[in-house]
């Protein structure tokens, strides 16, 4: 079977991008693995032609969309794909998805359906789709389009258990978003207090313009201490998660799902503290795999808890350990997808 992977280009995705190919190629000789990067206009253009965009020039953009359906389609033809499997799907425009419509395509969205509009008219053209957020399934059940939950776990040749000190009291990596500064600042803000060693990672402000990280520093003080501001390589994630006593998992208020990050910090063997209100649909058990936090006040107090009691954390990250081993590695992933694909089955 020939499967034609259409993969997106952001910086924070290419990790798992290269971890699924990875999978797909090393599923056996029955399936031979072709794939094409693609990005939206809007994306990938130059500085000006994004400055001509918004102020409604649209050449530019019907030139690049035309360039990239010819490339797609002299791809498919040298290819002959069986089927096109859409990685993320808000890289796609839609230009390219009419011509993915001519082929059987399967969309694995890689974010909530509600916050791309790209996605209203892809929804609508895929032959089947797998949702990373498992309410995608019942939103889109409600426009009569059936699509299967699908999370994507974690590289377990990546994130698994390193013989090492755990040296980090506390750890956080992820990018910037409201409810996240205010929990970490409070964080940071008591780790002074009671010399707790954090490191914190990502992009929490634009390096693009210098003053950005004085406006951060001064209305964040406290974070601003702990902050590396930059995307982490996957082995260096793995290594944090290794080094670390309590790794946080913050998630935004719109996914109610596991992230990938919940998986990843598990198959390390290492102790993960939530925020409540995630549902794991049966992957995990989450009163006994990892913990979970309500609010700022709980967050503290429960850190402070855990930290003080190495055997509990260590039998909670085993317990989590093992679930994710069970049920949530990103090869057990891609083999669901093939598994339960009606095109997959039709073909053999």
């Amino acid at each position: 079977m020939k499967i034609l992977v259409m993969t997106p280009t952001n910086k924070q995705l290419l990790p798992i991008v290269d971890s699924v190919i990875k999978v797909l190629k090393n599923l056996g000789e029955k399936y031979e693995i072709d794939t094409l990067p693609l990005n939206i206009f809007y994306l990938n253009c130059s500085y000006f032609q994004r400055k001509l965009y918004k102020l409604g020039y649209k050449a530019a953009e019907n030139k690049y969309e035309k360039n990239i359906v010819a490339e797609l389609q002299e791809k498919c033809n040298q290819f002959q794909p069986d089927f096109i499997l859409v990685l993320n799907g808000t890289n796609v425009s839609v230009p390219v998805q009419k011509f993915l419509s001519n082929y059987k395509t399967i969309l694995w969205l890689w974010d909530s359906y509600k916050r791309d509009n790209l996605l209203s008219s892809f929804v609508n053209l895929a032959t089947e789709i797998f949702c990373f957020e498992y309410e995608d399934i019942e939103f889109l059940a409600q426009k009569n389009i059936f699509a299967h939950y699908l999370p994507l776990g974690a590289d377990s040749e990546i994130y698994c258990p390193r013989e090492c000190k755990r040296d980090i009291d506390i750890s956080f990596v992820g990018t910037a978003s409201k409810e996240r500064i205010a929990l970490l600042d409070k964080v940071c803000e008591r780790a002074l207090q009671e010399n707790w060693t954090v490191k914190i990672g990502g992009p929490f402000y634009d390096t693009k313009h210098f003053w950005k990280k004085y406006l951060f520093k001064y209305r964040r003080a406290h974070l601003e201490k702990f902050l590396a501001n930059r995307l982490f390589l996957p082995s260096e994630l793995a290594d944090l998660y290794n080094r670390s006593k309590i790794c946080l998992n913050i998630n935004t208020t719109i996914h109610h799902s596991l992230s990938p990050r919940t998986f990843e910090i598990c198959a390390t063997k290492s102790f993960q503290l939530m925020n409540s209100g995630q549902n794991s649909h049966g992957l995990m058990n989450l009163e006994t795999d990892l913990a979970t936090f309500d609010g700022a006040d709980d967050l503290l107090e429960k850190i402070k808890c855990f930290l003080e009691n190495d055997e509990l954390r260590e039998k909670i990250a085993l317990a989590g350990y093992n679930s994710v081993m069970k049920n949530c590695t990103l090869k057990k992933s891609v083999e669901k997808l093939l598994a339960e694909s009606e095109i997959v089955r039709e073909f053999y």
